[in-house]
């Protein structure tokens, strides 16, 4: 469990903290208000201790701050006020206890513990994932009722991922946690007893990768989609999971939006008077933040981001152009600021977008479908042979399900137009004739899966899903320097069964691609140290991988720099931001090309 120290008094703060320490507790100290608070933005705090007296503010104001904003964990207030009337105030601000000045440390340890015994009750006593349980009064961790033999490190590096287990931990983030108090070890401690502890999971039964690395980023819990691989159906509740866990890397990265918008903010702050390294700063903030914004509704935020990309990137800037750059900095700065995209992620992220064709004019089976697809989570379009051609050539479609009663030289010719132009399209024909002939018709014409009439729409819908999902079990390898780009594709693309790696230091390239040996890659262009076309061209020159697909994901949307990435190697370009199924459909297109898949 971890505790926050809010007190400016240095040595009375270190000598409670030892105590804490070696009652297995984590401890961070914070000497004024500010720290603190910036330290409960950060972190999340099983307690609080609170001095009254601070030297920027009262702590009497920082506990209803920290009530005020919604936080639940138990705040103990620590001063020398020692008036009844102080007392009542302190507690209706919301503290949970007060303790008065000088105490006893033992006293006040135990009162701590009693907080910390109250909150555990008054939550949840026992952690569960899956079939491990985690009990926090006892400090045991069994695997279907088998006590495992953790060490006190394992034991607290298990209980931060069961507490957080969509979040990725970076091995920085697992040493202020399973350290705070103590003297840092450097990284190799954390993969050593990360090591340890998938060892003990295995050896208990659980899989080898139950703690699941994303590379270049930290660990966290493989997800029980991830556990599961049989699910072929995507519900209303799933899809409503996918949605919770994109608001939730939005939630994890929106400060680094604003970070990077700080950045251009002090450009825009300079007054004519920008160094070098600040423009250059700024110009890969700007770069940054136009590759992700689109993935998360801001298709807005990342044209003006890359506006002021491209203003950066003239050196000297005009005073017009820097006129220019406030302007968007400031615009951009109000796209930040709306109600977060859930509306756009839920029309675009990660669903199969499905067309039915119905040419019986059945009316009431076509609604029954519609419904039953979009029960199943998917976004539809329902159209005759004329539309669907305009849909087919305007939207990314994933599957196509086609209800034709006689099949006769136009629906069969529309079959094949179809399967030539679009041939990453899934199609599940419902036929009423079941001869062999036509069936062989249909067959030669590109028509796909076929189910004989009548059909229930459950079946129909699931047979779509079944067509999208078989085969689609590539490894597919992801190297971009934006870890929230990154998290993003990871979770759209979910639907899709891939199997992602994702690698966000691409000097680690080719140690990841050996180990992940994937079918194909997807590659960014901007990107320090090493950027995508230069990977590309040495995979090029390598005898094994040189015929792997690579398929470049850019914010770059120039020719010349398209026409760079296909002189290189380049199987694919796409600009961002992309839908997940768009992106989907074109690394399926080309492993379909490719003879290696």
């Amino acid at each position: 469990m971890r505790i926050l120290l809010i007190d400016d008094d240095e040595q009375l703060m270190n000598v409670l903290a030892d105590k804490l320490v070696q009652q297995r507790y984590a401890v961070d100290v914070a000497n004024t208000g500010e720290m603190g608070w910036e330290f409960v933005l950060l972190f999340d705090y099983d307690l609080v201790v609170l001095d009254w007296m601070l030297p920027d503010m009262e702590g009497i104001a920082l506990c209803r701050q920290i009530r005020g904003k919604g936080y639940k964990m138990p705040i103990l207030l620590l001063t020398a006020r020692d008036r009844q009337n102080d007392k009542v105030i302190g507690l209706d601000a919301g503290a949970d206890d007060y303790v008065v000045k000088p105490f006893n440390f033992d006293e006040l340890t135990a009162r701590i513990r009693a907080l910390l015994r109250r909150e555990v009750n008054v939550a949840s006593p026992i952690l569960q994932w899956q079939e491990l349980s985690l009990d926090p009064k006892t400090h045991e961790a069994k695997y279907q009722d088998r006590l495992l033999p953790l060490t006190p490190k394992e034991y607290g590096l298990i209980e931060l991922l069961m507490r957080h287990p969509q979040q990725v931990f970076s091995a920085s983030a697992i040493i202020d946690n399973l350290w705070a108090g103590e003297d840092p070890p450097g990284e190799e401690a954390v993969r050593t007893h990360v090591k340890g502890l998938r060892q003990k999971l295995k050896a208990a039964g659980m899989a080898k990768d139950t703690i699941k690395t994303v590379y270049g980023v930290g660990y966290r819990l493989k997800s029980n989609d991830e556990v599961k691989q049989t699910t072929t159906r995507v519900t209303d509740n799933g899809d409503r999971d996918k949605l919770n866990n994109i608001t939730q890397i939005w939630s994890q990265f929106r400060d680094s939006a604003f970070e990077r918008l700080a950045v251009l903010e002090m450009v825009a702050a300079s007054a004519g008077q920008l160094s070098d390294e600040l423009q250059k700063s700024a110009r890969s903030s700007a770069h940054k933040l136009a590759g992700s914004l689109g993935s998360f509704g801001f298709p807005e935020g990342s044209r003006i981001a890359k506006q002021i990309e491209i203003l950066l990137g003239h050196n000297p800037i005009e005073q017009t152009e820097l006129e220019q750059i406030i302007n968007l900095t400031k615009s951009l700065k109000a796209q930040l600021e709306q109600h977060p995209f859930e509306k756009t992620v839920e029309d675009e992220l990660g669903k199969i977008s499905l067309l039915i064709v119905n040419c019986s004019h059945d009316t009431n089976f076509s609604q029954q479908l519609v419904k039953e697809a979009n029960n199943n989570g998917m976004k539809t379009h329902l159209a005759s042979i004329p539309a669907a051609r305009t849909i087919l050539d305007r939207e990314s479609i994933d599957a196509l399900l086609y209800k034709i009663v006689f099949p006769d030289g136009e629906d069969l010719k529309f079959l094949e137009q179809i399967h030539q132009q679009h041939p990453q399209l899934s199609i599940v024909t419902i036929a009423q004739s079941a001869r062999l002939s036509d069936r062989l018709d249909l067959v030669l014409s590109g028509g796909g899966l076929i189910l004989q009439h009548p059909v229930s729409p459950i079946e129909a819908i699931e047979t779509v899903a079944e067509s999208i999902d078989r085969g689609n079990t590539a490894k597919v390898l992801i190297v971009d320097d934006d870890p929230q780009v990154l998290l993003f594709l990871e979770i759209a693309l979910k639907p899709y069964r891939f199997e992602i790696t994702t690698l966000n230091k691409p000097t680690r390239f080719w140690s990841v691609l050996e180990d992940a040996k994937p079918d194909i890659l997807v590659l960014d262009i901007d990107m320090p140290d090493i950027n995508g076309i230069e990977l590309c061209q040495i995979l090029r020159s390598d005898r094994h991988w040189q015929h792997l697909p690579v398929l470049f994901l850019s914010v770059y949307q120039d020719e010349k720099t398209q026409d760079r990435a296909f002189n290189m190697g380049a199987d694919d370009y796409i600009s961002k931001p992309v839908t997940a199924s768009m992106l989907a459909n074109r690394i399926l297109n080309r492993l379909r090309r490719s003879r290696s898949y």
